[in-house]
């Protein structure tokens, strides 16, 4: 049974206009939302680029196998698969091998990937008979017509989720002003960062806190550390990159930290041998203030308990990010030491986990 010329064209106008314009948004994602996790559960830009990309080689590999007359209308199934991904109010679940396989993805590679797809797809959908019909292993007996149906609405589902992930990420901008200082810290009930031997075996990090974490880094181009802090990140997250035991969380944090800028604040230290770090030890307020002054995103103190309170002190935080676990330690180090004057903070969110740990973000108010 042939198809209607003039469906055809409809056909491959319908997969040009999906495919560009899942192409242009792509293309609109800088190297940091790409992998920006715009909230739980979900994908990332680069994450659905890819399983984009995956669903495309997978149909151009469909296509390009034999196939037989079909013996029904080879657009039979078009209005279900229609119903099916252009209904956004249903979660689908994707075969597992067009899944994401990554965390963090290079952006130009992410690109030149899907340009690819898409052009070998929309070349080979001129020259191959779509009457012809397959014993596909998800849809079962579809023809080639319908495959090709089935990419231009795969590719719009996506479309409208990519215009949902931009919308949420693009409420993280590049501060106009001054960039901003962010202080997040795992605390006790009664307020204490750490043991009195420094111990922080207590601290809840499940998947849904990591999650938050990661998806708080990503706002930010630099990360600061005290020299404890630095030394124990240093001789740690770089072995995770190479361990076959890693989580998916802790090789996104890995390969993020061993590439954001990082700096350590250290009178002790001779020399900073890590990745993308530098030392700074005098000045610090007018090196900190410096950096404030530069261009770029908000910048964070990763515990490092000591050189938040001199930070404290000198009334460089403007934001704290504070994670309450659902414990009373009696004693320890505390999050507030030495605090002399009075500070204002104004509560922009409060997250309670399913953990039991309860997350707040202050803002401080400088006046």
């Amino acid at each position: 049974m042939l198809v209607e010329k003039g469906e055809i064209q409809e056909l491959f106008m319908a997969l040009d206009d999906a495919t560009s314009e899942f192409l242009q948004l792509i293309c609109s994602f800088d190297g940091t939302r790409m992998n920006l996790i715009p909230f739980r559960g979900s994908w990332t830009a680069a994450q659905v680029a890819d399983h984009v990309t995956k669903s495309n080689f997978e149909i151009i590999r469909s296509l390009k196998s034999t196939g037989k007359m079909a013996l029904r209308l080879p657009d039979e199934m078009v209005p279900q698969l229609r119903e099916q991904f252009l209904n956004f109010n249903e979660k689908l679940q994707s075969p597992k091998f067009i899944l994401p396989s990554q965390d963090i993805y290079q952006t130009q590679k992410v690109i030149d990937d899907l340009k690819k797809s898409i052009e070998q797809l929309r070349q080979l959908s001129h020259v191959v008979n779509l009457s012809e019909a397959l014993d596909h292993p998800i849809f079962g007996d579809i023809t080639k017509l319908e495959l090709l149906h089935f990419a231009v609405y795969h590719t719009q589902r996506h479309v409208h989720q990519l215009k949902n992930i931009f919308r949420i990420t693009s409420t993280t901008k590049t501060n106009k002003g001054m960039r901003k200082i962010i202080s997040f810290m795992h605390v006790s009930l009664d307020g204490f960062v750490a043991g009195v031997n420094g111990e922080m075996g207590w601290i809840t990090m499940d998947d849904e806190i990591f999650e938050d974490a990661i998806a708080l880094a990503a706002t930010t181009d630099t990360a600061l550390y005290g020299r404890t802090t630095y030394q124990m990140m240093e001789s740690y997250w770089p072995t995770v990159l190479t361990s076959a035991e890693a989580t998916r969380n802790e090789l996104h944090h890995a390969d993020w930290v061993e590439n954001i800028n990082k700096i350590v604040f250290s009178r002790t230290l001779e020399t900073a041998e890590w990745n993308n770090t530098i030392l700074i030890r005098t000045n610090i307020r007018e090196e900190v203030t410096k950096l404030k002054q530069q261009k770029g995103n908000s910048m964070m103190i990763f515990g490092s308990p000591r050189l938040t309170h001199s930070f404290m002190h000198m009334g460089l935080i403007d934001e704290y990010r504070i994670n309450i676990n659902p414990i009373v330690l009696g004693s320890g180090i505390p999050l507030f030491k030495n605090i002399s004057d009075q500070v204002n903070l104004k509560l922009l969110k409060v997250t309670a986990f399913e953990s039991g740990v309860t997350g707040l973000h202050y803002a401080v108010k400088h006046y």
